[in-house]
């Protein structure tokens, strides 16, 4: 880094979403956090961050995946996400964000039938 004023420093505005960490203490899998977190920064980061169209696409993969999940994992990944949802909220973390947690099995398209 250079004070030069040949070499000045630039300011680079960001809209970036990145998920802060979840603490071991909810007993939330690290799966699934893995999986929020990729989620939430392809879905809630700005449209110069992420292009809208790959993001899709992804997330998409993703949702495909997790369609492999048993009925089980399935409802403990729902159970999981409720959790955060509830702790991202008390913590008053963006509405977006507790929404994508809250409603993310149903967004996903995993929800379990009761």
């Amino acid at each position: 880094m250079s004070d030069s004023p040949e070499d000045p420093i630039e300011w680079v505005e960001t809209d970036k979403f990145v998920m802060p960490v979840i603490p071991d203490e909810l007993g939330i899998d690290p799966r699934t956090l893995a999986v929020l977190h990729c989620v939430s920064f392809l879905e809630l980061s700005g449209d110069t961050t992420v292009d809208p169209d790959w993001a899709v696409e992804a997330t998409e993969y993703v949702a495909h995946y997790l369609h492999r999940l048993s009925r089980e994992d399935a409802m403990q990944m729902q159970k999981e996400m409720a959790t955060v949802a509830a702790w991202a909220e008390a913590k008053q973390m963006p509405p977006l964000f507790v929404d994508l947690a809250r409603r993310f099995t149903e967004y996903a398209g995993i929800e379990p039938e009761d």
